[in-house]
């Protein structure tokens, strides 16, 4: 948002659907299914189907990640720390983990 310029390149980037913004959000959501997967395979996770779990996880973080709705959330004066950790929250919910008492800020953000 500060870099005004580097905003707007972002943002006609994720609205034409870019090359480069396409592969990198596929990596994004390779990085996500293979946390699932193992957490699967180690028993934290409760889902059944990993691929469409990571899926879900990209899709829920969408507002904290796509440049116009982070640009709205800065507009709106929202607090976005409390917002993601909140959103992490449910995910972790979503997941089924296994220990409830997990802390956000003890989860590292890709």
């Amino acid at each position: 948002m500060e870099d005004r310029p580097m905003h707007e390149l972002l943002v006609a980037a994720a609205d034409g659907s870019w090359a480069t913004i396409n592969a990198h959000n596929e990596q994004i959501l390779a990085i996500l299914k293979a946390l699932v997967r193992e957490g699967v395979q180690t028993g934290e996770f409760k889902v059944e189907d990993a691929d469409e779990a990571a899926r879900g996880i990209i899709t829920a973080f969408l507002p904290f990640f796509h440049p116009v709705l982070v640009e709205q959330r800065v507009q709106e004066g929202e607090a976005t720390a409390v917002s993601v950790h909140a959103q992490i929250r449910f995910i972790l919910t979503a997941l089924g983990t296994s220990d409830r008492t997990t802390s956000p800020k003890e989860i590292s953000v890709i």
